[in-house]
C-alpha cells in the first residue's frame, strides 16, 4: 500500500494530468482577450502540480536525494504564485473594463505594484527552496520564506480589497461583477493556502523542514491536502470557469476590440 505522500504525489497526478491541456486550449483561444495574465497562469500552475506529483513519488522511492528534495518542495511550495498571478490578472480585466479617469490610473498603478511584488516573492520563495536541507542556511532560508510569504499575505490582502471596493462600491459593470464574484470566492481558498504557508515558514523552515509536520514533503500529508492542494484545485476551478465563460461571452455577444481586447 502506498504512503501517504506518494498517495498525494498519485492524485496530482490524476486530477491535473488533464487539467495542463485544458488550460493550454483556454490560453490559445482566449489569447485575444487580454489581460493576459488572467488565462496563462493556469498552464504553467497546472504543469508545476502535475510534475510536482511526478518528483514527490520518484523522492519517495528514492528518500535522500539532496537535489530531488530541493526540486521537489521547491515545486510543491511555488504553487501559490500562479494563483495570487491569476488573481491579479482577473482584477486587472474588470479596473481596464469598468473604470475611468482618477480611479481608473490609482487602481490601475496599484495593480502594477502588486505584480512587481509577486515577480520579487516568488523569487524569494524558490531561492529560499534552494537552501532546503542545508543546515548552514537554515536561518537564510526562514529569513527569505518568512520575507515571500508574508508579502504574499499582504498582496492578497490588497487584492481582496481591491475587489471589494469595485464590488461593492458599484464601480464594475454589470457584465463584469461576475469576475469579481468568482475572484472574491478563489480569494477565501487562496487565503487557506497561504495560512498553510505562514505556517510552514515559522514551523517547518530552515533545520525543521525535515522533522515538522507542517512541511510538505516530509510531514503531515493530511495538512498538505487539505490546506494546499485542495483549497488550490478549488481556485484553479473557478479561474478555469471564469475563463470559459469570458471565450463565451465575447463570442456570443460579439463585442467589439474595446470591450474584449482590453
Amino acid at each position: 500500500m502506498a504512503d501517504p505522500h506518494t498517495a498525494l504525489g498519485i492524485a496530482q497526478i490524476v486530477f491535473y494530468a488533464p487539467l495542463v491541456p485544458i488550460s493550454i486550449y483556454l490560453l490559445i483561444r482566449n489569447w485575444s482577450y487580454r489581460p493576459r495574465t488572467a488565462w496563462y497562469p493556469a498552464v504553467p500552475f497546472t504543469t508545476i502540480r502535475l510534475a510536482s506529483g511526478i518528483l514527490t513519488i520518484i523522492e519517495e522511492q528514492n528518500p535522500g536525494n539532496r537535489t530531488l528534495i530541493i526540486v521537489t518542495i521547491v515545486f510543491l511550495n511555488i504553487g501559490l504564485v500562479p494563483l495570487v498571478l491569476s488573481f491579479s490578472g482577473i482584477t486587472r480585466l474588470v479596473v481596464e473594463s469598468s473604470l475611468k479617469g482618477d480611479e481608473f490610473k490609482r487602481s490601475s498603478n496599484m495593480l502594477k505594484i502588486i505584480r512587481w511584488n509577486i515577480i520579487i516573492a516568488a523569487a524569494l520563495l524558490g531561492t529560499a527552496g534552494g537552501f532546503a536541507g542545508q543546515a548552514e542556511k537554515a536561518t537564510t532560508q526562514k529569513t527569505l520564506s518568512i520575507v515571500a510569504y508574508v508579502l504574499f499575505a499582504a498582496l492578497v490582502v490588497g487584492l481582496i480589497a481591491l475587489c471589494g471596493a469595485l464590488y461593492h462600491g458599484n464601480w464594475a459593470k454589470e457584465g463584469d461583477r461576475i469576475y469579481l464574484k468568482g475572484a472574491l470566492l478563489a480569494s477565501i481558498f487562496i487565503c487557506i493556502r497561504t495560512a498553510y504557508g505562514l505556517i510552514g515558514i515559522f514551523e517547518a523552515s530552515g533545520a525543521n523542514i525535515l522533522t515538522s509536520i507542517w512541511s510538505p514533503l516530509f510531514g503531515s500529508a493530511v495538512a498538505f491536502c487539505f490546506m494546499a492542494l485542495v483549497p488550490e484545485y478549488i481556485a484553479l476551478c473557478v479561474f478555469i470557469y471564469l475563463s470559459v465563460y469570458r471565450l463565451r461571452s465575447c463570442k456570443a455577444t460579439q463585442l467589439n476590440e474595446t470591450d474584449c481586447e482590453l
